[in-house]
């Protein structure tokens, strides 16, 4: 097989599997480490893939692994705008989970001082509606409890599951880790897991996402599309992946 048509299948495995070692390559290609290990090289060098621990990942899906404090600083105008728009969507008097993640973050100092119920898995949250809040009559705090997963602040793992059965809310609002027309997807195994109890937990799924989650695919699948009731995004998202979702009969705000 040719080199040009090597790249093809590497790149149409990752829209599979979002990151791909030299060893599964070899396999998939039928050819040796090193003819892998230059057709890795090309397609970094090309920015269509990223660098992993003995492979490739396709690109933007580290980002969603680096440390929170990193990825706070990316894309704040558009991670703000989308909160507000979010925060637009709770009455006074309503029971809401947070899910953790930086675009949900900004919903914290929005609330803080509304006559709402707050349930979340991220301690980065809960710090910043305490430190926000200036009275006794603002928001009420619940934290899920469970494994503190380590740079992100957040509240995974079996117990925090667990917790999170013992509540129901009127919605709950959700980050992740990429969109497109079919799936909904975030980059680790016990997050998801933590977002799916979210999800049986609440009347509605709201997923908060800025334009630069959309045509990615982390590597754990979350849900259809269709399983949620609003994406709230950028105005200049892409707009054919939010056509064929609100197709599905899904409420889009941007």
């Amino acid at each position: 097989m040719h080199q040009k048509g090597r790249l093809q299948l590497i790149l149409n495995k990752l829209d599979e599997v979002a990151e791909l070692t030299v060893e599964q390559a070899c396999k998939l290609l039928d050819v040796s480490p090193a003819t892998v290990r230059r057709d890795f090289n090309i397609l970094t060098s090309n920015n269509k893939v990223e660098k992993t621990w003995g492979g490739i990942a396709k690109a933007g899906l580290l980002n969603d692994m680096k440390p929170v404090q990193y990825r706070q600083t990316q894309n704040i105008r558009e991670k703000k705008e989308i909160a507000e728009k979010a925060v637009s969507l709770i009455h006074d008097g309503d029971v809401i989970i947070i899910d953790g993640g930086t675009t949900t973050l900004e919903m914290a100092p929005l609330i803080a001082n509304r006559k709402i119920r707050v349930i979340t898995n991220s301690l980065l949250i809960a710090q910043k509606i305490h430190e926000t809040r200036t009275g006794w009559t603002g928001a009420e705090v619940f934290l899920s409890g469970g494994f503190l997963y380590p740079d992100s602040g957040l509240f995974v793992g079996p117990e925090a599951n667990k917790n999170l059965q013992e509540y129901h809310a009127n919605m709950v609002f959700l980050s992740v880790g990429g969109i497109d027309e079919h799936l909904i997807t975030n980059s680790n195994q016990m997050v998801v897991e933590t977002e799916r109890t979210m999800m049986s937990q609440s009347d509605r799924a709201i997923i908060l996402a800025d334009k630069s989650k959309f045509g990615t695919k982390a590597m754990v699948r979350l849900c259809n599309p269709k399983e949620v009731d609003t994406i709230i995004t950028n105005p200049d998202s892409n707009h054919f992946i939010l056509n064929e979702i609100e197709k599905a009969g899904v409420r889009i705000l941007k």
